[in-house]
């Protein structure tokens, strides 16, 4: 199943202005939602129900003020299986740390790590 809803959460509104105008650029059809706070999105993602469209791309920044994208994902661990199902991962970050990328990786729910900016060629790697 091909995502069609693409999820940002990064608190910088400028990367979310870039992030929005690739994935556009690669799946004009694509429903995007960007939230800049992570306990906002937490909540979105939350209240997700199998009714929803099932497959979304979820753009996961890892440093942010209130939750890191590591807060975020260990809370994601918890929530029911129907909803991670739902849910590709992948951490976005202008981070070039090796660490970070490990850690990423070593995560179950994240498939990928990808490094700022977000561009077209990236979003078609995703789909």
């Amino acid at each position: 199943m091909t995502p069609s809803r693409f999820i940002i959460v990064d608190n910088d509104p400028v990367n979310n202005l870039l992030c929005n105008l690739a994935i556009k650029d690669a799946a004009a059809s694509a429903d995007i939602v960007a939230f800049t706070n992570p306990l906002k999105a937490f909540e979105y993602i939350s209240a997700y129900t199998e009714s929803n469209n099932c497959m979304s791309i979820l753009l996961l920044d890892i440093n942010m003020p209130i939750w890191s994208g590591w807060d975020f994902a260990d809370h994601f661990e918890k929530l029911d299986e129907k909803i991670k199902k739902c849910f590709k991962i992948y951490m976005l970050s202008s981070s070039i740390d090796n660490n970070d990328k490990l850690r990423a990786l070593e995560n179950k729910n994240v498939v990928a790590y990808i490094e700022k900016p977000l561009t077209e060629e990236k979003v078609f790697s995703m789909l």
